[in-house]
């Protein structure tokens, strides 16, 4: 639900936490520009780091700068999946579901996912959540291997979507109902943290509603127009100041797992 009180400050009466997370950090020093700058200048609140990208080192180094030791672990199986960074992708929907059926490459899956989560600590971060990229843990053989991380290596906070995942040069993620409200009743089954409210796209910022939200941003100083103006719409509709005059309040992911989350999202 939208917040018919976004643009009137001093009319709010409640406080919606808001965690504006940016994603693949490292991919990119485009990307990592825009994401640094955003955390620094009140834009951004988390970001999700590919700790096997490209230019993920210079982003601990960013991140090391301002003071930022807890991160979400953006586990990336793109590899595994045989997914090609300009959006194809090696098997149909239904040949991907019966690879996930087959024990080794959901080992494949989880070695890599291990090892990801390894080298995040190793670097020196903390990981405050957890996700994927393209949003793969919507696959429940993939969700399961998050919850295993999140148990393994203290991680206190997971991001879900109730409603599903869809991508943006891909096809969407299979959405199950009965599915998904498992993958529901296993967070909360763990005590595990999550936004009950999900958005994807900073142009889905007046969408927040009454109850603590994601929003999932791909930031970016140059390179990528779809990135470039992710971090425009930042600009000039987000910000800790103008969110915080409409009862929003921009947190972190580590943050927001130090207090008890509403589970609804009406």
């Amino acid at each position: 639900m939208k917040r018919d009180s976004y643009a009137s400050p001093g009319t709010v009466t409640s406080e919606v936490r808001l965690v504006v997370n940016a994603d693949d950090l490292g991919l990119s020093a485009e990307i990592n520009a825009g994401v640094l700058w955003g955390l620094e200048n009140g834009y951004i609140s988390d970001t999700s780091v590919l700790i096997n990208a490209p230019c993920a080192g210079q982003a601990v180094e960013g991140l090391a700068r301002l003071g930022i030791r807890h991160a979400g672990i953006h586990i990336d199986l793109d590899g595994v999946f045989g997914w090609s960074p300009g959006g194809r992708e090696a098997h149909t929907r239904d040949e991907l579901a019966a690879l996930l059926g087959q024990d080794g490459f959901v080992e494949a899956c989880r070695d890599s996912a291990r090892m990801q989560a390894r080298k995040f600590v190793s670097a020196g971060l903390i990981p405050s959540h957890v996700d994927t990229h393209h949003h793969v843990h919507g696959f429940l053989p993939v969700f399961l291997m998050l919850l295993e991380l999140a148990r393994d290596w203290h991680i206190p906070a997971v991001r879900f979507s109730r409603q599903g995942y869809s991508l943006t040069t891909r096809q969407p993620i299979p959405f199950d109902d009965a599915v998904f409200s498992r993958m529901q009743d296993m967070l909360e089954g763990q005590g595990l943290v999550y936004c009950p409210c999900y958005l994807e796209g900073a142009l889905r910022l007046e969408e927040v509603g009454y109850a603590d939200t994601e929003l999932v941003v791909h930031p970016a100083t140059g390179r990528d127009p779809w990135r470039t103006a992710e971090l425009d719409t930042l600009v000039a509709s987000a910000g800790r100041e103008r969110l915080q005059a409409a009862g929003i309040r921009m947190v972190s992911f580590h943050e927001l797992a130090g207090g008890a989350l509403p589970r609804s999202c009406s």
